[in-house]
């Protein structure tokens, strides 16, 4: 189950990837 684990880091880490390229790209 540790699978479901990673990908819910992986996602939170995404996200946060995400937020920083759309807060460079705003800026």
């Amino acid at each position: 189950h540790y699978n479901r684990y990673l990908t819910r880091r992986r996602r939170i880490e995404l996200s946060h990837l995400l937020g920083l390229t759309e807060r460079q790209i705003k800026i």
